[in-house]
């Protein structure tokens, strides 16, 4: 058994490890700092380079249920993590965007993330780390085109 691809197995393995992938949280796990939970993480994540949206554009956005989306916002509105945006006009719908609390918690969390990261990758050279970074954001982004669900990314993280 080797770590060769044969075609046939291909996607098996890229199953098992995306998985795998998945599976890891990469915290330091003697940290005891509060972190966000993935669901918070990943609503704050889509809303930081956008203007404010509504829950159903969110809900749209992030391919959830609307009631997920209303369930989700409420927690971070009653955490004090998002908040809703100033009124545009004769708009009905109200928009949320993070509040500065929330940007912190999500930079706070981030670099959580980073550190055990670091753990993971301490020993790689810089053009294996930019090589991983460029797959999974090619990954990402086919996946993106293909639900027709671009996720925007500052410039630090669009490559």
């Amino acid at each position: 058994m080797g770590t060769v691809l044969h075609e046939k197995n291909v996607l098996g393995q890229l199953e098992y490890e995306l998985m795998l992938l998945a599976r890891y949280a990469l915290r330091p796990q003697h940290r005891q700092d509060e972190v966000l939970d993935r669901s918070a993480m990943v609503l704050l994540s889509r809303l930081e380079n956008v203007p404010p949206m509504t829950l159903k554009e969110l809900s749209c956005a992030l391919r959830l249920d609307g009631s997920t989306v209303h369930r989700q916002s409420a927690a971070l509105l009653r955490a004090g993590l998002l908040d809703y945006a100033p009124r545009d006009g004769g708009e009905v719908a109200r928009r949320v965007m993070p509040t500065e609390a929330g940007t912190a918690a999500l930079a706070n969390t981030r670099s959580i993330y980073e550190q055990g990261l670091e753990g993971v990758v301490r020993d790689w050279p810089d053009a294996r780390r930019s090589q991983l970074v460029g797959m999974l954001q090619a990954f990402n982004k086919d996946v993106e085109r293909l639900e027709g669900a671009l996720w925007p990314r500052s410039e630090e993280t669009a490559g």
